[in-house]
């Protein structure tokens, strides 16, 4: 062998000995996290987060998209970084400070903070990748393409569905929620999506008049998205749409070319036009009743909240404990005079502002943390390059819209990735990038190869026990073997013990064993401290009816009347066992 060879084959096991770049692997992830899992459907009751089947499914590309982020800096043995790392990190520890308080429950807020610290991870990841051009805006062509499917899975429900469909959609209603499974969280995500679109308009290189198959795609977002807006009837997602198109205007007009100017609102106006064809859906009774049902419970929760955190601003009342003080402290308010404090809406887990929530649960520190995550990402927007910052402010309004007036990222694990992506942007854009070189990455191995396998694992035993229950709760009749397989209660645990002690409670009652009545009584009353709902109350009064104990049911309908003043509870005098069976 000459030397020449020699040489040669040493470089040949050289550059097969070095791993390749992850980038493509991170970029599959985060593909099939917007293509594939956020759009998985399963049956289920509703709720918020792993509740939700979708968010389960999407759980798992998004832990493999982290993964990357971490072998990365294994790969690299270099940890880039920015500014804004540095601040966002230290947002998120002042927002897990409070878990630490003596008032805390931290089992009922580590859901949260789980995802906030997953959150944080993944900008991580997105910073240890040189992207080109082309493989960064793939990230905002990711949620173009997801906005597009999810407007045409809206559009079947809406035109396509009959009663009795295999989704459970309520054509009577006819408010057309994709996968999300309420309204106002498809109108920000679709809001969100069509000022993407316009971004993504103006960069596209100028082909001198030419077409191009991005054009077709981009084009055809505000013509689906726009009337299905208006078929929604959400304001919130009418607001976003329109104060986010606005503010992106100048940035088209001064970078896109004359005819992508033409076009993008020759395709307004089209949608527009549908989206009038559509609008005698918008009058109708259900409609109208949802729109005033929803503007009135803010209006009562959002002020009770605000006087909530400002009764203990220093503590706030205990992380994972909003709903039980929230209904006791409005119970309190409205007995000491019930013609100026409402009283407090039931079975209420988040104030309808995201803000209000972390403020009333941990006090001022973790509203700190919020408020400086904010003032970074709009020092980083005000640094952008001038004609951009409007736009750059645009990208952000629908999901920030919705944050102060619901809560999306606990609806909707895409909503918090878009709104990651999109604060990686702005930083990408604007930011000088810091590199710290590192030879311990052991735990970074360790972490990158357990998380995926961890997530995985956790997130399919949710979604095969959240089937278990949902068939639990939908055969007739009762096959108790469906709670007896669930494998995770720990994703399902309200509804898990809510349907293995209601049953024993049925059980109980049906076939006179008063043992079984017993043991629900002593799961209630423990429940109540931290899960006050009326059904609960209610069939604790069934309980002590069903043992004789007259007085004892007396006393808990008295105090469930206190904390649910405006709704009606079985009382011990009218609540019969036959009732309960």
């Amino acid at each position: 062998m000459t030397v020449l060879q020699l040489q040669g084959t040493k470089l040949e096991q050289k550059r097969i000995s070095k791993p390749l770049p992850l980038v493509r692997l991170f970029l599959a992830s985060v593909g099939i996290f917007f293509i594939i899992a956020m759009h998985y459907f399963q049956h289920n009751p509703g709720g918020s987060g792993l509740e939700l089947s979708f968010n389960a499914s999407a759980w798992i590309p998004f832990s493999f998209a982290i993964s990357c982020g971490l072998l990365e800096i294994c790969r690299q043995k270099i940890w880039r970084y920015s500014r804004m790392t540095l601040i966002l990190f230290g947002s998120c520890l002042l927002l897990s400070l409070p878990v630490f308080y003596a008032n805390a429950d931290g089992f009922g807020t580590s859901n949260r903070l789980l995802t906030l610290w997953a959150g944080f991870l993944f900008f991580v990841s997105l910073q240890q990748f040189v992207f080109t051009h082309n493989q960064r805006q793939r990230l905002l062509w990711f949620i173009t393409i997801a906005v597009l499917l999810e407007a045409t899975f809206g559009w079947y429900q809406f035109l396509g569905l009959s009663t009795h469909n295999r989704f459970g959609y309520d054509v009577i209603a006819n408010r057309p929620y994709g996968i999300f499974q309420q309204p106002n969280v498809m109108a920000s995500f679709l809001a969100t999506g069509l000022v993407i679109a316009a971004y993504l308009l103006a960069r596209l290189p100028r082909y001198r008049g030419k077409w191009a198959w991005q054009h077709l795609i981009l084009l055809a977002v505000p013509v689906v998205t726009i009337p299905l807006l208006v078929v929604l009837n959400s304001r919130t997602g009418w607001l976003g749409a329109s104060i986010g198109s606005l503010l992106m205007l100048p940035y088209l007009f001064r970078f896109a070319a004359k005819y992508q100017q033409r076009m993008w609102g020759l395709m307004l106006l089209l949608g527009m036009a549908l989206a009038w064809q559509f609008s005698t859906v918008t009058d109708s009774s259900f409609a109208q009743q949802a729109r005033v049902t929803l503007e009135s419970q803010r209006a009562t929760i959002m002020p009770q909240a605000y006087e909530m955190f400002t009764t203990k601003p220093l503590t706030g009342y205990g992380y994972g404990k909003f709903e039980v003080t929230y209904i006791t402290q409005t119970a309190l308010w409205h007995q000491r005079d019930p013609a100026h404090q409402a009283a407090g809406v039931p079975s209420l887990d988040h104030p309808h502002n995201e803000l209000l929530f972390w403020a009333v649960e941990g006090g001022i520190v973790p509203l700190l943390g919020l408020i400086i995550a904010a003032l970074a990402v709009m020092i980083s927007i005000k640094k952008a390059p001038n004609g951009t910052q409007l736009a750059l402010v645009g990208l952000f309004f629908p999901i920030v819209l919705h944050t102060q007036l619901e809560y999306p990222f606990y609806h909707s694990l895409a909503h918090w990735i878009m709104f990651i992506i999109l604060i990686f942007w702005v930083d990408n854009l604007t930011t000088k990038y810091h590199r710290y070189q590192t030879q311990y990455v052991l735990a970074l191995k360790v972490s990158a190869i357990t998380i995926p396998i961890m997530v995985t694992s956790f997130m399919i035993t949710t979604l095969y026990s959240g089937w278990l229950l949902t068939k639990f709760e939908t055969t007739r009749p009762v096959d108790i073997n469906y709670l007896v397989k669930v494998n995770n209660p720990w994703a399902w645990q309200d509804r898990f013990e809510w349907d293995l002690h209601h049953t024993q409670l049925q059980v109980g009652i049906a076939t006179n064993k008063p043992q079984l009545v017993a043991d629900y009584i002593i799961w209630a009353n423990q429940k109540a401290l931290t899960w006050p709902r009326p059904a609960l109350y209610q069939n604790l009064v069934l309980a002590y009816n069903d043992q004789g104990n007259t007085a004892q049911a007396e006393q808990v309908a008295a105090e469930a009347q206190q904390l649910f003043p405006s709704l009606t509870l079985l009382s011990a005098a009218t609540t019969t066992t036959s009732s309960a069976k």
